[in-house]
């Protein structure tokens, strides 16, 4: 049941992460598509920080079962999301306005 309860846990926190993302609209047309690789790589690497504090209240909070199952996923979720923001920018960046 740990188990269970640790990847709801971990799915809430990337699901999260991801809607605001979202919400404030952070993945949007760019200038260029360095400034759109930067947005994605600054989106990853501000993020990093708030799951390593969550991980940290996690540990304070919860038996060890629930910092591993984070820690572990996290490492790929975070790829995942890197690889799709990257990919939602250069889609956009594409996008050309013939009106």
């Amino acid at each position: 049941m740990d188990f269970f309860l640790a990847n709801v846990i971990t799915l809430f926190f990337f699901v999260s992460a991801y809607l605001l993302v979202k919400k404030y609209r952070l993945i949007r047309r760019r200038k260029s598509y360095v400034s759109a690789f930067s947005v994605t790589v600054g989106l990853v690497v501000g993020v990093l920080p708030v799951s390593f504090c969550f991980a940290i209240i996690l540990d304070a909070a919860l038996p060890d079962i629930y910092v591993k199952t984070f820690a572990y996923k996290a490492v790929f979720v975070w790829l995942v999301l890197a690889v799709n923001w990257l990919w939602q920018m250069v889609k956009l960046q594409s996008v050309r306005n013939y009106a």
